[in-house]
């Protein structure tokens, strides 16, 4: 599989790692991974980056889930405002849904790692939220459908084959989905791994749970902390004033 290299991120944890992390995961390996980052773009926000670390999980959840606290970065490089190439170059369900937040003012992201994985060892996943001013945020989740439409089907030079398709979310926030990313591999025919990404719209704020290639039950595992991270979310946005 080959790595997303074609942007910078100031999030881009899959981007760079996706090659060697869906490798370790192919094998069973498993572990807490590295810190999390917030990020903000040249352009004034709608919000600080700095002021979404209160919207994201707490530092510890129930049943041993972990999420590592995030830092500020204000340095370039944010998902928002960063223009992706034309075509579909997708490889996760998080992809989708970075491609079509580019309107986000701000995000912020954090790693989490918790359960007990299929191969052993624990489950890691990567919430981000995304601040958008005005109607942007609702703008953004019709884009994902859209963008999951129009590269329904991938093919790596490798060989990995990615079908992406939307299915409904949990009946949280204002409007929900999950974009499922199913692949499959020419080197290990019969092995099936998903990507996927749940996604909650909470007024200008999208909130998301994404993984890496795992199988079903692993990923499923992650996006079920989305009525925690939503609840979290609502809680620390009540603290945010509103800038349009």
């Amino acid at each position: 599989m080959r790595a997303r290299t074609w942007r910078r991120r100031g999030r881009g944890f899959a981007a760079v790692v996706v090659s060697a992390l869906a490798g370790a995961l192919l094998a069973g390996c498993g572990g807490p991974p590295p810190g999390p980052v917030a990020v903000a773009t040249r352009a004034r926000p709608p919000i600080p980056a700095g002021s979404l670390r209160g919207l994201l999980l707490p530092a510890t959840l129930p049943h041993g889930w972990t999420v590592r606290a995030a830092e500020a970065d204000d340095a370039p490089g944010s998902p928002a405002g960063v223009t992706p190439p034309r075509g579909c170059q997708v490889l996760l369900g998080e992809d989708i849904v970075d491609d079509s937040a580019t309107a986000a003012g701000s995000s912020a992201s954090a790693r989490v790692a918790g359960g007990h994985g299929t191969a052993g060892g624990t489950i890691p996943g990567t919430e981000t939220v995304y601040a958008f001013s005005g109607q942007a945020a609702r703008a953004a989740v019709a884009e994902m459908r859209a963008l999951a439409r129009r590269c329904a089907k991938q093919v790596s030079t490798d060989g990995t084959t990615t079908v992406f398709s939307v299915s409904p979310g949990p009946a949280l926030g204002d409007e929900s989905l999950v974009v499922q990313a199913r692949q499959t591999y020419r080197a290990e025919p019969g092995l099936v791994r998903y990507a996927n990404a749940s996604v909650v719209r909470v007024g200008p704020f999208l909130v998301v749970l994404s993984t890496v290639p795992m199988p079903r039950a692993d990923s499923e595992a992650v996006t079920a902390l989305m009525p925690l991270a939503v609840a979290r979310a609502r809680s620390g946005s009540a603290h945010i004033p509103a800038r349009h």
